[in-house]
């Protein structure tokens, strides 16, 4: 697996979770494949919504439509981590 701008190896890449058991004390606990699933959903998502709006301003605002590229670009990298992770899991899983 390979490192990109600021990711460690795959186990330390995954955002860890905040989570409070009965005497609300805090324990961190990995995100499960369904949760990462669902977040690359919401990144592909946003990514779409962003490229769209972006060609819609390419013409009237070209340093507004060069910042959403940029935004996306960032939540691309973020996308690929995640399918890579999810990956991951998945083979640990098999």
């Amino acid at each position: 697996m390979t490192t990109r701008r600021g990711f460690g190896p795959a186990s330390l890449k995954l955002k860890l979770l905040m989570v409070t058991d009965s005497r609300h004390e805090w324990s961190i606990s990995m995100p499960s494949l369904t949760q990462m699933t669902g977040s690359l959903h919401v990144h592909n998502f946003y990514i779409a919504k962003l490229k769209a709006k972006q060609e819609q301003l390419f013409d009237s605002d070209p340093e507004l439509a060069m910042l959403l590229d940029n935004v996306a670009a960032v939540l691309s990298e973020h996308a690929e981590v995640l399918a890579d992770d999810i990956a991951d899991m998945e083979d640990d899983d098999t």
